[in-house]
């Protein structure tokens, strides 16, 4: 865990500096042509259920990305999630700005895969059953193995600077998370949660 956060903080350092270099469009400060390179970190909420044992467990997500056109976007992100344990994503994101400015709503997708980053582990209570009687049963420790996300939504972007602006997003996020505890016993557990997500953006 204290690997991946260095991993994250590091990554973060790259790339705010590697944004503060780049030279400002001129022209109309309202309207631009984006083009090259961008990063959008974000800082949000997986919002479920009240009843849900993690009813709204924390989201940081870091996406590099480059304009393919002035109103399109492709990029690769991850992060660190914590649904029932703690969880790394790793995704393509893809964006469309509906205006080519600074202040613009746009539509967003993303999906990956996330990697467990701790021995996250769930007890189960297996049954066999016989002629409609249990006559065995045990407790099964299941182990994390992550799993398939999807993630579509919409924001807006709002830019201060040629360089520098915050982004406000709200999406849906499907997730299916696997668990074994040997090669009879599976689990799987799907989340479909609100994201709320404000983050920064650097060009």
């Amino acid at each position: 865990m204290r690997k991946v956060t260095l991993i994250l903080l590091l990554w973060l350092t790259v790339i705010t500096g590697s944004a503060g270099q780049q030279t400002a469009p001129s022209g109309d400060s309202s309207l631009h042509t984006f083009t090259g390179y961008f990063n959008i970190t974000d800082l949000g909420l997986l919002i479920g259920s009240p009843e849900n044992s993690h009813p709204a467990p924390f989201s940081f997500q870091t996406v590099n990305g480059f304009h393919l056109t002035s109103q399109v976007s492709a990029g690769l992100g991850l992060g660190v999630e914590f649904l029932s344990g703690s969880y790394l994503p790793v995704f393509l994101d893809a964006r469309y700005y509906v205006r080519n400015s600074n202040f613009s709503p746009f539509f967003y997708f993303e999906a990956g895969y996330t990697i467990p980053l701790d021995d996250d582990c769930s007890s189960s209570n297996d049954w066999m059953v016989a002629a409609n009687w249990p006559y065995n049963y045990t407790v099964l420790d299941y182990k994390a193995l992550g799993g398939w996300m999807f993630n579509p939504g919409f924001g807006i972007r709002s830019l201060f600077s040629d360089n520098f602006g915050l982004v406000f997003s709200v999406g849906y996020r499907n997730q299916r998370l696997f668990y074994r505890a040997d090669q009879y016993h599976r689990l799987l557990a799907d989340y479909n949660r609100l994201v709320l997500k404000i983050g920064i953006l650097f060009r």
